[in-house]
């Protein structure tokens, strides 16, 4: 499926040409040097096709909508559902079977350090996935989702790979406290903490080839160890965000993302985006076959009032 992207400066050019538009040629003669148009306002970017009915879309996986179908969707389910934790809920269990593909996103067409698009409906890793899901969640039509969306992956929603919050406890977690708290030491579990050292500059330079004199950071990194998640996991509530510590020697860091959900008769499920696609599964099932990899759990919450 092709994305179209909508994007404000695209929309502002005709406006501002509006008031300096030539008049038409008269019919079967172009002006010099342009390429004719089979109609004098054919639009320049791709044809989206008309929503299939809701009826259809509520039996249709999220994944496979469009654009106007999402608008369509996300418009319905704000005027039927008020509460955006249930919302959330339905949407991220409608986007299971989503394929999966790592680093799907990037900033074209505002850069090209990373041609990846904006958003991707079809597809999505474990970020895009949590950031899509709450996005469409707090949203109530097409604006709204885009607009949040790029509120929450960028620092104050400016466009730029350098702006991107790319360390997730360093970066997606305090650029993010706006919306999201830090309930991790909240759980009544004990904590771990790790002195996360954090280069940007590094980063930004190997990555992409950009140059930032940016100094380098030791950020906390607090954490409730593998150990001491049972009791935990009585306290959590659906829509809380899963951050999964992993690590190599001494080092930890935040390698995987999700959102916490509970089964039909409440057990902890944690509901992530992860190859070979978006599943629900036990949240201590998967800190248990994934313990070799696995050193803790972070929690954040969505603030209240909602």
């Amino acid at each position: 499926m092709k994305s179209l992207f909508l994007l404000p400066v695209l929309l502002l050019l005709p406006l501002a040409c509006q008031s300096q538009r030539a008049p038409l040629p008269p019919l079967g003669q172009t002006p010099s040097g342009r390429v004719p148009r089979q109609k004098p306002y054919d639009p320049v970017v791709l044809h989206l096709s008309p929503p299939r009915s809701l009826e259809v879309l509520q039996k249709t996986p999220l994944y496979q909508f469009n654009e106007r179908e999402v608008d369509l969707f996300l418009r319905d389910l704000f005027q039927r559902e008020k509460d955006p934790l249930k919302r959330l809920v339905l949407l991220a269990r409608k986007n299971l079977g989503q394929p999966y593909e790592i680093y799907c996103l990037g900033e074209f067409p505002f850069e090209l350090y990373d041609p990846d698009p904006l958003y991707r409906l079809d597809r999505s890793d474990c970020v895009t996935f949590t950031e899509h899901m709450y996005s469409m969640a707090l949203a109530k039509d097409w604006p709204s989702f885009f607009h949040t969306l790029i509120r929450i992956r960028y620092k104050e929603g400016i466009i730029s790979v350098a702006t991107r919050n790319h360390y997730t406890a360093a970066d997606w977690n305090p650029n993010n406290a706006w919306l999201f708290e830090d309930w991790t030491a909240k759980l009544g579990a004990p904590t771990k903490t790790y002195q996360m050292r954090v280069d940007r500059a590094r980063m930004l330079k190997k990555s992409f080839g950009i140059d930032r004199k940016i100094p380098t950071e030791i950020f906390p990194l607090v954490y409730i160890p593998r150990e001491s998640l049972t009791s935990a996991y009585p306290h959590l509530q659906n829509g809380d965000i899963v951050e999964v510590i992993k690590g190599k020697g001494q080092g930890r860091w935040v390698g995987h993302v999700g959102l916490f959900v509970r089964g039909p008769g409440g057990e902890p499920h944690f509901l992530h985006s992860t190859a070979p696609k978006v599943r629900e599964e036990s949240l201590p099932g998967y800190v248990d076959r994934m313990k070799a990899k696995v050193f803790g759990l972070k929690f954040l919450r969505l603030k209240s009032p909602r």
